[in-house]
């Protein structure tokens, strides 16, 4: 639908995950991958006695849609002992430029052309992948799905 923030550049702090990555045809596979993803992250969790301390977070390494690597993960307050399919990690102190979208997920492609056009023009050299912090679940209209969309920058 549109962006609701300004672009801006924030230093975002250590971050202990819980992910799992795969290559993947977008087309055909995302939808099944996402549900599998968050579905073991979520049980493994759960089995620790703990709980998520963000929303589902996608990472997508490259734009090939046919051959996507994405990761998909959740942050957690603290280390979690982990099983396959899912990997822990910690995500060092980071800058990223960063807005929000509202709107169905389909249409964010000119906030993320915003963003990504941004970036050079305000003097930073985009990172390693393009991530989607999902902010509120699908139990509303697609019209207030809460997107924060952010690509590490230095």
């Amino acid at each position: 639908m549109a962006r609701i923030s300004e672009i801006m550049v924030k230093q975002q702090p250590e971050k202990h995950m819980l992910t799992v990555r795969k290559t993947i045809d977008f087309f055909t596979q995302y939808a099944g991958f996402m549900e599998s993803a968050v579905n073991s992250i979520l049980s493994l969790i759960e089995e620790n006695a703990a709980l998520p301390s963000s929303g589902p977070i996608v990472c997508f390494h490259n734009m090939e849609l046919e051959t996507l690597d994405v990761e998909i993960g959740f942050e957690v307050a603290r280390p979690i002992p982990v099983k396959d399919p899912v990997q822990a990690s910690i995500i060092p102190v980071r800058t990223v430029a960063t807005t929000i979208d509202r709107g169905p997920y389909e249409k964010q492609d000119p906030t993320l052309e915003a963003l990504m056009q941004w970036i050079p023009e305000n003097g930073y050299k985009a990172l390693d992948g393009i991530y989607y912090h999902y902010l509120n679940d699908e139990q509303q209209p697609e019209s207030e799905y809460l997107t924060q969309m952010f690509i590490p920058v230095k």
